[in-house]
């Protein structure tokens, strides 16, 4: 991930230092410059930024978690903006009080950074995790909304997700799945059908939710509906809420329609399922 980051930061470097404006010279010239990458290879400037994410790279495989915490801090200290290994470092406290806390601090770092390059200015937001150095601020404030969840902190998290999908319309992290749960659960019912008009996605993420919703709202023949959809979406899905609970194990990594599929929207979902809990009646009479 972050070698491709390198890459997308070299290539914007490369661009504005040709100063080009004709969008076709523009595709002609990053053409170029991936060309070039996959016959000689991209070596990157021996920097201090550079090393810290290669320690940081270190950090997110090593064995033992007393081995991660020292190669990230090791990153830190080569170079203090390295945004994502103070995340990292954030995401080790076991405490989730402490976690906000040393989030809020980096995510606090990440603003003055971006504001300082101009990232901020009005043509840019909307923009945000397209252009590449807002990436590890997206992410930090990302686990924010997690860590807030957590903390049962819901409303602060809607807020922020609301804030985050204004910086980036076309939500490369999945910012949407957490907000239209949080909609729902907090009966914003209105928003909750808006959000998913906006996105027109028939996705299991937003299809659970939707059923709830509308089972929440006493609208029977559209929780069901959504329930069909979501079943044709995933055939897996159903079960894992019938029978495998609230919790499981993550996984990395999922394609659509899968049985990881299906536990990742039942534990995404956890708190909402949990919160209702006759869906799971109304899901066994209508699905079987």
């Amino acid at each position: 991930m972050k070698d491709i980051e390198r890459i997308l930061e070299q290539l914007q470097k490369h661009l504005d230092e040709m100063n080009l404006e004709n969008e076709e010279e523009i595709n002609e010239e990053v053409q170029k410059f991936m060309q070039s990458i996959n016959v000689d290879g991209l070596e990157f400037e021996n920097t201090p930024e550079f090393k810290s994410d290669d320690l940081l790279e270190e950090a997110y495989e090593a064995e033992t978690e007393k081995e991660a915490r020292r190669l990230a801090k090791k990153a830190v200290e080569v170079y203090p903006d390295n945004i994502d290994a103070q995340t990292f470092l954030a995401n080790m406290e076991e405490k989730p009080i402490n976690r906000l806390k040393k989030l809020d601090w980096a995510i606090e770092n990440a603003r003055k950074i971006l504001e300082e390059k101009g990232f901020f200015e009005k043509d840019n937001i909307g923009d945000f995790w397209m252009i590449v150095e807002t990436r590890p601020y997206m992410r930090a404030r990302n686990f924010k909304v997690e860590t807030l969840m957590f903390l049962g902190r819901y409303r602060e998290a809607t807020k922020e997700c609301e804030e985050l999908l204004e910086l980036c319309e076309s939500d490369n992290i999945g910012i949407r799945y957490k907000l239209i749960g949080l909609y729902c659960f907090l009966e914003e019912f209105d928003k909750c059908e808006k959000l998913f008009k906006k996105y027109n996605e028939d996705s299991a993420f937003m299809l659970l939710p939707m059923s709830i919703m509308y089972y929440k709202k006493g609208d029977y023949k559209k929780a069901e509906k959504m329930l069909n959809r979501l079943d044709e979406e995933n055939p897996y899905i159903i079960d894992s809420i019938q029978n495998n609970g609230i919790y499981g194990e993550l996984v990395e990594y999922y394609e659509p329609g899968s049985e990881d599929e299906a536990d990742l929207v039942r534990m995404e979902f956890f708190y909402l399922i949990a919160s209702v809990p006759s869906f799971f009646s109304f899901v066994e009479e209508k699905m079987g």
